[in-house]
């Protein structure tokens, strides 16, 4: 039989490798570590099929075990601690206890999970949350897949009061899987991306989060923007808790569940509706607090429990310089890049103007080098203005863009009003509080697939002093 080379590390009141050598089969101890350190780069070099930690597991988390499941075949965990055995098998691995026998530890190392169901040693591991509900879009490169389970998410549903002839959905890609409006919508996470240079990233994310909660919609916005963080401030809230950073840090030990997510997200009053908030980072310096795997974990569970879920991320997304040594567990654009590969809608926001507009060809080119298989972005081009392009600047931007030869045309401009924006950024509201019927506020809420009627009900707002969030609590 094929020879399984193990590294470990760690000892409880059991020999395990002694038991294991004892035992004369293909499964052989490699190498003893000193600790965890050791072993993560005694796997690196390639040599271990599998690794097995003993006692001292609370270093492990969603990003350590990633490192060790990409570069061997097995990773087996033995803890003395329930709860620990518990928390590892959220994080994906199989984990015994000290009284495991050694055949079936060899087994584990050998051949991976052990089939066959639980044993009286053995916990579990976590279902797959990514499972819950499939990536869903007409717009995924390779087409999309509808979820399987729509019935899970029935009792997600809520209403919120609003008028169903002033706002109601329109858009197929907000709607159910039929197409008809008012169906029950798929879950689906919706990434708003763009240029650098302050295209309008953030004014485009939280009022189109405003305008989905207003028709109806669970929503929950997340700011997952890894260089300037603004959402909260959009929003006239004044706590910087960052939500993120404490759903992350849940995920990569393992702990991250439903009631963890509500914990940390924030119930905004919009009118008569309300929208979650996962507010972001108050320090651009805590980036490295937003690691791959434990944000793929938030963005599955936020996806079986919401609607709607719009993520703001940052404009940067090529991958870190390559320095000649092995890459880090975590990235400053690995936030960005996450969101965008996890996502089944992408907006692009980028300028009118000659820089913006450059820069906006070159970061959709780039986003396809860069993610392949990401869903192919929507184009929009916001603070459309006649006096930085001249006579009909829709059609002349329309025409520049396919004389670029880009692979998909621009799906929406939004017109130029610094005046609403201005006053609901000095008040902390959103444009459909402090500016109801302005066009800007009505080409947003077109995006989310969400027809306004001018003058039909102006929302009372509050101001950015008397903004009072309440943290959110099981339902």
């Amino acid at each position: 039989m094929e020879r399984c080379s193990v590294v470990t590390v760690g000892q409880l009141s059991t020999d395990h490798v002694a038991s294991l050598e004892g035992l004369h089969t293909e499964v052989t101890i490699s190498r003893r570590c000193a600790d965890l350190a050791e072993l993560l780069a005694a796997v690196r070099t390639g040599r271990a099929d599998a690794a097995l930690i003993i006692g001292d597991t609370d270093q492990l988390t969603e990003t350590t075990v990633a490192q060790l499941q990409e570069d061997t075949d097995a990773v087996v965990v033995i803890s003395d601690l329930p709860s620990e055995r518990t928390r590892l098998a959220q994080l994906g691995l199989t984990a015994f206890d000290d009284a495991v026998p050694a055949t079936q530890l060899a087994q584990a190392l050998h051949h991976g999970r052990p089939g066959g169901g639980d044993t009286p040693h053995t916990t579990s591991p976590a279902p797959d949350l990514g499972k819950v509900a499939e990536p869903l879009g007409p717009h995924r490169r390779g087409g999309g897949s509808e979820a399987s389970e729509q019935a899970e998410f029935a009792a997600l549903m809520e209403t919120n009061g609003f008028d169903a002839d002033a706002e109601r959905p329109v858009d197929a890609r907000f709607t159910g899987a039929d197409g008809h409006a008012g169906a029950k919508p798929a879950p689906a996470v919706t990434a708003v991306w763009g240029i650098s240079g302050a295209p309008g990233r953030t004014t485009v994310a939280v009022n189109l989060a405003a305008e989905l909660s207003l028709a109806g919609r669970k929503v929950l916005l997340i700011d997952a923007d890894s260089y300037a963080a603004s959402a909260a401030v959009h929003l006239g809230l004044l706590e910087e808790s960052a939500g993120i950073a404490q759903v992350c840090r849940a995920a990569e030990f393992g702990s991250l569940d439903e009631e963890a997510l509500l914990r940390a997200t924030l119930e905004v009053q919009i009118g008569g509706a309300g929208c979650d908030v996962l507010t972001g980072l108050p320090r651009s310096n805590r980036w490295t607090e937003l690691r791959p795997r434990a944000l793929q974990r938030v963005l599955e569970l936020s996806r079986a429990r919401y609607d709607h879920v719009v993520v703001d991320i940052g404009s940067e997304i090529s991958p870190d310089q390559d320095l000649g040594f092995d890459s880090p567990a975590v990235q400053r654009n690995s936030a960005a890049q996450t969101v965008l590969a996890a996502s089944d809608h992408v907006i692009a926001v980028g300028a009118p103007d000659p820089v913006g507009f450059v820069r906006l060809t070159k970061a959709v080119q780039l986003y396809a080098e860069v993610l392949p298989d990401a869903p192919v972005p929507e184009v929009v081009v916001n603070k459309l203005r006649k006096r930085v392009i001249g006579r009909s600047p829709r059609r002349q931007l329309t025409e520049t863009w396919g004389e670029l030869d880009q692979s998909q045309g621009i799906s929406a401009f939004l017109p130029w009003e610094p005046e609403s924006c201005d006053a609901a950024l000095r008040a902390g509201q959103v444009l459909a509080e402090a500016a109801a019927d302005s066009p800007l506020r009505q080409q947003i809420a077109a995006l989310a697939g969400v027809e306004v009627r001018r003058r039909r009900r102006r929302l009372s707002g509050h101001p950015v002093q008397g903004r009072r969030p309440r943290r959110r609590t099981r339902d």
